[in-house]
């Protein structure tokens, strides 16, 4: 599979599936690529909001131009991704949450700052990097964020390094589509009144890009500050 053509989304067991899926959204939108979710087996891993399907192993993907890490349950905890990271030489690489921390147990972030989930700093200090307490930290081709709405705001980073602002603006259309489609919620006042009468329904459930899509408020990627990139001074 071409590098140019290769953009792989990480998957493993305890993975935000909120987080996966607002990687996928974006990344999948940018021209001439195929969005891959890469794991260490074929089939279904279980996580945070739902389960995310691997479609490609670390085996088969060995020259991706974007790597995106998402979030979730012990992270850090997976030495067979950290080789993989450590192999692979993306163009960009995306963390978001504690998925910061699985590119710190790497030796991905040595010596350097990034973002990460709140909770998750003490952890990141371990493994030798620095948290910030920005919600998203460029360094060179490596993007870190709180998660959330960050990881949304990452991932057109990137998509703007490929398509420009007028791919951003595609996105963010398709984003305000995708939530206008969405049913509606229904207010707890509704749901206890059908209750008193007795024909209470199921509560109407959303899949994880429902809940990505409703938590991002703006595509405005603001003023962002880049960190000098490590690596030139290594060159």
């Amino acid at each position: 599979m071409a590098a140019s053509s290769t953009c792989a989304i990480v998957a493993y067991r305890g993975v935000s599936a909120d987080e996966a899926e607002i990687f996928r959204f974006v990344l999948s939108q940018i021209p001439g690529f195929r969005t891959v979710v890469v794991g260490t087996a074929l089939g279904q891993v279980p996580g945070p909001g739902g389960a995310q399907t691997v479609d490609a192993t670390f085996a088969e993907i060995n020259a991706p131009e974007i790597v995106a890490v998402p979030g979730g349950v012990g992270a850090d905890r997976h030495p067979e991704i950290a080789s993989w990271l450590r192999r692979v030489s993306p163009r960009w690489l995306l963390a978001s949450s504690t998925g910061s921390t699985l590119l710190a147990s790497a030796g991905l972030l040595d010596d350097a700052t990034a973002a990460t989930h709140w909770l998750a700093g003490p952890l990141l200090e371990r493994y030798g990097a620095h948290p910030s307490a920005e919600r998203l930290v460029i360094d060179g081709p490596v993007i870190t964020c709180s998660g959330g709405p960050a990881a949304f705001q990452a991932a057109l980073i990137v998509a703007r390094s490929y398509g420009g602002p007028e791919l951003v603006a595609a996105i963010a259309a398709t984003a305000t589509a995708a939530r206008a489609e969405r049913p509606p919620r229904r207010s707890a006042w509704a749901r206890v009144r059908d209750a008193l009468r007795g024909r209470e329904p199921a509560p109407l459930e959303s899949n994880p890009l429902d809940r990505a899509l409703g938590d991002v408020e703006t595509f405005d990627l603001g003023v962002i500050t880049a960190h000098p990139d490590r690596r030139d001074d290594e060159r």
